[in-house]
């Protein structure tokens, strides 16, 4: 059990800091760790809160001095590039799988995903990029919002040259989906570069 107080935690730190300059969280994490064995990581998140909120240190996700650099960290943006294989095998699949082929069940459920999920679940993260929804908040809010995209994508098809088939519910939801996922990346990565909190709600 970790007993030390968060006063002689923030000197540590900040005299450490002084000392030997800039450093990653993991770095500082284990020097403090040294001193204090039994730091546990949420005491050391409340440090870097602190400090931050007091001015004592700023803290910056190095990745984000660049798109490139921001993008290379895959596992921070899993959700863009699974909904990029979704579309895309979504659209295979309504091609090359026939309906009276074995693998249909493969084809419905990859096109639910497609057009009952994957637009609202991107447009949420366009809207509200600083927001960690609980799971089956963000469920529900996407499956709704999808079908509001959906209806209103549908009275646009309906309106236009190509109408309402196949490949332009495909082009146009796929299009619509994709630039979507964009604009949130690019959103995520300001806030990153900004130095942002992320919230729950």
């Amino acid at each position: 059990m970790f007993t030390d107080s968060p006063q002689q935690l923030d000197e540590f730190a900040v005299a450490h800091l002084k000392s030997n300059g800039a450093m990653t969280g993991e770095h500082l994490y284990g020097m403090l760790a040294m001193r204090f064995p039994n730091l546990p990581q949420n005491k050391f998140a409340e440090l870097v809160e602190r400090l931050a909120e007091g001015g004592q240190i700023e803290v910056y996700d190095e990745r984000a001095t660049s798109v490139i650099k921001y993008l290379a960290a895959w596992e921070k943006h899993l959700w863009f590039y699974l909904s990029l294989i979704t579309i895309a095998s979504a659209v295979l699949a309504a091609y090359l799988i026939p309906s009276d082929s074995f693998f249909i069940p493969i084809r419905l459920a990859l096109g639910l995903i497609f057009v009952l999920l994957l637009p609202g679940y991107v447009a949420l993260q366009a809207l509200f990029p600083a927001a960690e929804l609980h799971r089956f908040d963000r469920i529900a809010l996407s499956v709704g919002l999808s079908l509001v995209l959906d209806i209103f994508s549908g009275l646009l098809l309906n309106y236009s040259p190509w109408g309402i088939q196949l490949l332009s519910i495909l082009s146009v939801v796929g299009t619509f989906t994709i630039s979507l996922g964009i604009l949130a990346l690019l959103r995520q990565f300001e806030l990153a570069r900004q130095g942002a909190l992320r919230i729950t709600l």
